[in-house]
C-alpha cells in the first residue's frame, strides 16, 4: 500500500471507485479528476462534460469529493475569540449571511489556528456545480473550495497551481491566487508548494475535508431511520414471531378443547350409567340435583340452605323469621322482619358472601307494626 497522499505507480481503469474531482473555473471546460484507492492518489485524467463518464458508477461506500474554483468560493479565516465552538460557528454564519442574504454560507472550525473558516458562494454557482456533477452520474460527499486544500501558513502566503488555477492561502484567507491580491494580502513573495506536498494536501482534503460547502439546503439527504434495510429484516422477524405465537396459541387451544371434550365425554358416560335419561351435561346435572333433593342431601336439600340461613341470623338478634317454606327445586323461601332495613341487608350480604343465590324485592317496606319486612329466597348456586 502506498503512503497516504502518495501518487500510486499504477492507475487501474476500473468501474466505480473513490474519486477526486476538480471543477473548472469556467463552466463547460474540461474537468480534472483522479482515482483514489489503497490510500493513494492515482494519475490525473481529463473529462469533457457531456462525454461518457470514464469512472463508471461509484458503488456504495465509494467517496466522491469535488473541489470547486476558489474565485467563486473564497474562504476567510475569522478569529474564534472566547466563544464556544458551536456559538462561534453560528455567529460567523449569521454575520456572513447578513452581508449578502443571497449567498450560500458554509462554516467550519479551523483545525490548526483555532479560528473559524467562512466560505461563501452564490447559490447559482452551487446549483450549477451540483447539476454538473449529477449529469455526470456523481453525488459528491463534499464540495471544497480549491484553495482550502493548501496547508495554512503561520505567516506570509502559500501558493500552488492546480488544474490550470492559481491558488493562494494566508493565515486570514484562502482564495484564487491573483498576483496583485497575493501581494496585497501576504506582503511578501508566497512560498511555492511542491508537487509532493500538493498531492499530500489533496489526499488529506479528500480524506477529511477542512470545510464542506454541502451545508444547509445543500446538505446530503439523510436516509430515513425507518427505511433502513435493518427495519425490513426486523419486520420479517416480527412477522415470523407473530406467526409462531399464533400457531402456538392455536395448538394450545386445540389441545385444551380436546381435553375438555374428553373430560365431558367421560363425565357424560358416568352420568348416563346412573341417569339413563340424561342427554347432555345440563340435563344430567338437573337429574342429579333432583335426586339429592329427594334424598334430602346436597346443596339443594332443605338442611343446607336452612343451616346457612340460621347461621347468618345468629349475629343479628333483631332479625326474626315470620314465614319459612321449602320447594322441591331446592329453593328456601322465608319472610324476614327487623326494626330497620340494615339488619336485613346484613343478612343478605352474609348469604351472598357464602355463595348462595339470593333474591329479594327491589325495595323494603314496613308493615302495620312498623317493622321492615322482606320476602327472600335462597338456593344453592
Amino acid at each position: 500500500m502506498a503512503a497516504p497522499g502518495a501518487l500510486a505507480t499504477s492507475d487501474p481503469v476500473t468501474s466505480g471507485g473513490c474519486l477526486l474531482i476538480v471543477l473548472p473555473a469556467v463552466a463547460g471546460e474540461d474537468w480534472h479528476w483522479r482515482r483514489v484507492s489503497e490510500g493513494a492518489l492515482h494519475s490525473w485524467h481529463m473529462y469533457r462534460p457531456g462525454d461518457d463518464a470514464p469512472w463508471g458508477e461509484p458503488g456504495e461506500g465509494d467517496r466522491v469529493v469535488a473541489l470547486v474554483p476558489s474565485d467563486q468560493a473564497p474562504v476567510r479565516i475569522r478569529p474564534r475569540g472566547t466563544m464556544p465552538e458551536a456559538q462561534a460557528l453560528a455567529a460567523a454564519r449569521l454575520e456572513a449571511a447578513r452581508d449578502d442574504p443571497a449567498l450560500h454560507v458554509a462554516v467550519a472550525a479551523a483545525r490548526t489556528s483555532g479560528g473559524i473558516l467562512v466560505a461563501t458562494a452564490a447559490t447559482s454557482a452551487m446549483d450549477l456545480w451540483m447539476a454538473e456533477l449529477a449529469t455526470a452520474g456523481l453525488v459528491p460527499d463534499a464540495l471544497i473550495p480549491l484553495a482550502l486544500v493548501l496547508p495554512a501558513p503561520t505567516a506570509g502566503a502559500v501558493s500552488a497551481d492546480l488544474a490550470g488555477q492559481t491558488l493562494a492561502r494566508t493565515p486570514e484567507a484562502a482564495f484564487a491566487g491573483e498576483p496583485d491580491l497575493i501581494a496585497a494580502l501576504a506582503g511578501s513573495e508566497p512560498e511555492k508548494l511542491s508537487d509532493d506536498a500538493l498531492d499530500a494536501a489533496l489526499f488529506a482534503a479528500w480524506h477529511d475535508p477542512p470545510l464542506n460547502l454541502r451545508q444547509g439546503v445543500y446538505a446530503p439527504r439523510r436516509v430515513s431511520f425507518f427505511r433502513l434495510p435493518d427495519w425490513l429484516q426486523l419486520a420479517r422477524m416480527a412477522a415470523v414471531a407473530a406467526l409462531i405465537g399464533f400457531l402456538i396459541l392455536t395448538v394450545e387451544t386445540v389441545k385444551l378443547n380436546l381435553d375438555a371434550s374428553a373430560r365431558e365425554d367421560t363425565a357424560m358416560a358416568a352420568a348416563q350409567k346412573r341417569f339413563p335419561a340424561a342427554v347432555d351435561l345440563a340435563s344430567a346435572q338437573s337429574l342429579a340435583a333432583a335426586e339429592l333433593a329427594r334424598r334430602g342431601e346436597g346443596g339443594a336439600s332443605f338442611t343446607a340452605p336452612a343451616a346457612a340461613l340460621l347461621a347468618a341470623m345468629r349475629p343479628i338478634p333483631t332479625l326474626a323469621l315470620r314465614d319459612l317454606g321449602y320447594a322441591g327445586d331446592g329453593t328456601l323461601r322465608f319472610q324476614a322482619a327487623a326494626p330497620t332495613a340494615d339488619a336485613i341487608n346484613r343478612l343478605l350480604v352474609t348469604l351472598q358472601e357464602e355463595g348462595w343465590q339470593v333474591t329479594v324485592p327491589p325495595s323494603l317496606a314496613p308493615d302495620a307494626t312498623g317493622a321492615t319486612v322482606a320476602a327472600i329466597t335462597v338456593r344453592a348456586p
